[in-house]
């Protein structure tokens, strides 16, 4: 559940992945590739990401799996729509970038009707990237929604690769603290 005055424009703080309302991790993360050790460790862990912001088109996101030797990571999101590379521990070299956008082009986007609540001026956040060599991508659009009577931050994803195989789906994620 997130709290009624939290929004994109104040993200920071931690949100913990709630597994039961979420597409399966470990689904995403075999479609990109990784290990089936790792995916099952992933699967078995508790995720946490912990958002800090900068300034106000930046955020800092710190993801922690609870599980044995499993490295966090650090994602940077600049909402300035400008292409980025980065070395990831689980997957190398990524690239991405990230900007608001607004419901329509959601909709377009993730090609169904969203049910993204209108705040933050009808906007959300689009974090795109990928695989360097091509072997994937993602798309993930950040805003709220409204899930069992809940009001919950969501990252809407989908996720293909280069074999034409593709994912959707919500993580969802409840707060946990500031």
């Amino acid at each position: 559940m997130a709290s009624s005055n939290k929004s994109l424009a104040d993200l920071s703080g931690k949100w913990k992945l709630n597994k039961g309302l979420s597409i399966d991790v470990a689904s995403i993360l075999a479609l990109q590739g990784t290990s089936s050790l790792i995916r099952k460790a992933i699967g078995s862990a508790s995720v946490t990401l912990t958002i800090s912001q900068p300034s106000d088109h930046e955020y800092k996101i710190e993801q922690i799996a609870t599980a044995a030797a499993i490295p966090g990571t650090t994602e940077q999101y600049i909402l300035d729509n400008e292409w980025r590379t980065n070395k990831d521990p689980f997957f190398g070299e990524v690239k991405g970038r990230s900007r608001w956008i607004s419901l329509d082009e959601a909709s377009q986007m993730l090609a169904t009707e969203t049910d993204f609540e209108d705040s933050d001026r009808g906007k959300l956040i689009l974090a795109e990237g990928g695989h360097a060599d091509g072997g994937w991508q993602a798309f993930r659009v950040w805003g709220f929604k409204e899930i069992q009577g809940e009001r919950r931050y969501v990252q809407a994803v989908q996720v293909s690769n280069s074999k034409g195989e593709e994912l959707k789906g919500d993580m969802v994620y409840d707060y946990v603290e500031s």
